[in-house]
């Protein structure tokens, strides 16, 4: 396993972003797998910058996003409203896709076809379109604080399972209050999340790496690093499962090791 620790989150988004464009421009096309939320924003946010001035064209970019929060209706599941200020789709929308879009013009640009999430009618459909695909080229991963989950998949969750509805622990939403601060008390965060699985990353993913940045994730970077093998206790072990794994750590989060 390669781990890498740098300076800072800056300087680790910047790299991690080079990387990806080196990777697209390589390839031409390229199939990249995204969380929502903290972890990865300054990477999107590099991303959007460094493709402008190195003028790397994002139009052959494939956006995959992990996840979406869900609800229950008369036993039937469905996603939240994409206007919600939790929702995933609206993160995408709002944040990665304007942060990558940064000064591109039709051409060059991100398009929102190539921007893809799993469907609540039939979560395991994600994993055929993945395969269709041709794989997910780089998978970015972050990593639960306090509960290691990954993507919406919470401890115990089964190796073999693809993209699913899955019932949110209770440190998973507390974790996330902090992701979408508009949440003002735990019963407002929603009960079910549409993930992608375990089996889903490890086995469609090309490469993959496993970003912690902050003293708020020293915790989670100390039990990763510590156990050095895929436990479901810690779901975010995955890392050790997936094919050409890296963990990006800045000197905050990281330990002795």
């Amino acid at each position: 396993m390669i781990i890498k620790v740098f300076p800072d989150d800056k300087i680790l988004a910047k790299n991690l972003a080079l990387e990806i464009l080196k990777e697209l421009k390589k390839k031409k096309r390229l199939v990249l797998g995204c969380p929502g939320g903290r972890s990865l924003k300054k990477t999107y946010y590099y991303l959007g910058i460094l493709s402008h001035s190195l003028n790397i064209s994002l139009n052959n970019l494939i956006i995959i996003m992990m996840d979406e929060y869900a609800k229950k209706k008369n036993s039937t599941f469905c996603l939240v409203d994409k206007n919600n200020h939790y929702s995933c789709v609206r993160f995408c929308n709002n944040v990665i896709k304007k942060l990558l879009n940064y000064k591109k013009n039709h051409s060059n640009s991100l398009k929102k076809e190539n921007i893809y999430f799993p469907t609540a009618e039939n979560p395991q459909n994600y994993d055929l379109l993945i395969k269709k695909l041709g794989g997910i080229d780089i998978f970015l991963l972050a990593s639960g604080s306090t509960d290691g989950h990954v993507a919406f998949n919470n401890a115990d969750s089964k190796l073999s399972q693809k993209t699913h509805i899955t019932k949110l622990s209770i440190k998973t939403r507390s974790d996330n209050m902090k992701t979408f601060p508009k949440f003002n008390k735990i019963s407002e965060v929603p009960k079910y999340g549409l993930t992608v699985g375990l089996h889903t990353i490890s086995t469609l993913s090309k490469k993959a790496i496993l970003v912690m940045t902050g003293k708020e994730k020293k915790h989670a970077f100390k039990k990763i690093s510590f156990k050095k093998k895929f436990t479901t206790s810690w779901p975010s072990s995955i890392i050790y499962k997936c094919k050409k794994a890296k963990i990006y750590i800045d000197k905050e989060a990281s330990v002795n090791l």
